[in-house]
């Protein structure tokens, strides 16, 4: 039985590049996403636990859009582990799950979301099961700004203005750490 959980809210730095249209203007912009995760700190190899990524909720400043949508999050596979089954659970904006190569999963969220109201994605529970070869690390994917783990379309009506940001965690996208002990 797993012992010893970890209850944490966490912040995860991203490096995002903002494209604009009509003028074709790019520039990269800080950005910051907030979870609530809950994972055992040890489990025994073979034995199967619970994992939960609870994005906090977001809110898009009315001065910089006027609207989101089609909004991505990228979770990597896990590593230590086979994956038993994932869910997700709550979330706004028609929310839903694709695989991704090699395990991982992207949840998208179409929306429309408005300018200055927060929101909330889903939460992603993974049920892993510990294969004994290591650390057993959950978190996001995303390793460069054709990689990205964060993305959406933003368009902002005062001066017809619209685009799209893509971001990649940096230095890393781990978010929970679970060690198996004999």
């Amino acid at each position: 039985m797993p012992t010893d959980a970890l209850t944490a809210d966490l912040s995860l730095a991203l490096v995002c590049r903002v494209h604009t249209e009509p003028d074709g203007d790019d520039h990269t912009i800080p950005y910051t996403l907030r979870f609530a995760v809950t994972a055992p700190r040890t489990v025994a190899a073979g034995e199967e636990f619970g994992v939960l990524l609870a994005p906090a909720p977001i809110t898009f400043s009315p001065k910089l859009s006027s609207g989101i949508r089609d909004l991505t999050l990228c979770f990597r596979a896990p590593t230590g582990a086979r994956v038993v089954r994932h869910a997700l659970e709550g979330g706004e904006g028609a929310p839903y799950a694709e695989p991704l190569a090699g395990g991982g999963l992207a949840v998208r969220a179409p929306g429309p979301f408005g300018p200055g109201v927060p929101f909330t994605l889903p939460a992603v529970r993974w049920t892993l099961r510990a294969d004994g070869g290591g650390a057993v690390e959950t978190g996001l994917a995303g390793t460069g700004f054709a990689d990205p783990a964060w993305s959406y379309h933003w368009a902002r009506t005062s001066d017809a203005r619209r685009g799209t940001v893509v971001g990649y965690p940096q230095p890393t996208g781990t978010l929970t750490r679970t060690l198996p002990v004999p």
